[in-house]
């Protein structure tokens, strides 16, 4: 399973239905920027760069019409933080690449702070659909800030799969199947201090709530 599907399945999305730009919009941006886009930056947006859920509600993809552009320092920015305090991009020497890294600014436009947050714009996007979903992209999901038993994190470890490209050692991503995502995050000794859940499915959304010993901040259910 490819990671653009591994996207669409955790997403309910079809696989016959598109939901990305066209292809003159991303002609047009190549023009406009004098750059071929890398393979993987433009399949994504010929193939999912217009759904609202995935790329709209938390952090954010930069439409091709006027927003992607190059940074002082020669990046290809293509994604902002939800709110605007960090930004990921491509490097234009690596722009030749088919799959290249991505890397995040958290510093400033002035004083950048560039740090590669995946080896690959695969991974990139995979890893934004996780994150984006547990805070709200997914129509169920809940999260806690409270710091998480050690039991529930070895319950999490026995019955979900980690998916090692979009983890490290502050935080674990887990799933079932691309189902559903559960993503902790862990402080410098290694406690679990904040979990997020999401999917697209009422049952799976409430056997987790039910199963795990959780003290939830939020669930998606209070805005019901």
């Amino acid at each position: 399973m490819t990671n653009l599907q591994k996207i669409k399945r955790l997403y309910s999305l079809s696989e016959e239905q598109n939901y990305g730009f066209s292809d003159i919009e991303i002609a047009e941006l190549e023009v406009r920027l004098n750059v071929q886009l890398p393979e993987k930056l433009k399949d994504y947006y010929l193939t999912l760069g217009k759904n609202e859920e995935i790329n709209y509600v938390h952090n954010r993809l930069l439409k091709p019409d006027q927003e992607i552009g190059f940074s002082d320092d020669r990046y290809l920015v293509f994604y902002e933080e939800n709110q605007v305090v960090a930004y990921w991009g491509i490097k234009e020497a690596d722009l030749k690449l088919p799959d290249p890294p991505v890397w995040g600014n958290y510093g400033t436009t002035e004083d950048p702070d560039w740090v590669m947050e995946a080896k690959t714009t695969d991974v990139f996007f995979l890893l934004m659909a996780a994150y984006n979903g547990t805070l709200g992209g997914l129509k169920y999901n809940a999260n806690s800030f409270s710091q998480i038993d050690g039991t529930v994190v070895d319950y999490i470890k026995e019955n979900w799969t980690k998916v090692p490209e979009i983890s490290w050692e502050k935080q674990s991503v887990y799933t079932d199947d691309f189902y559903e995502v559960i993503s902790l995050c862990f402080d410098e000794q290694q406690n679990c201090t904040a979990f997020f859940v999401g999917t697209t499915d009422r049952e799976r959304f409430d056997k987790m709530l039910d199963n795990l010993n959780v003290d939830w901040s939020y669930t998606s259910d209070e805005e019901d």
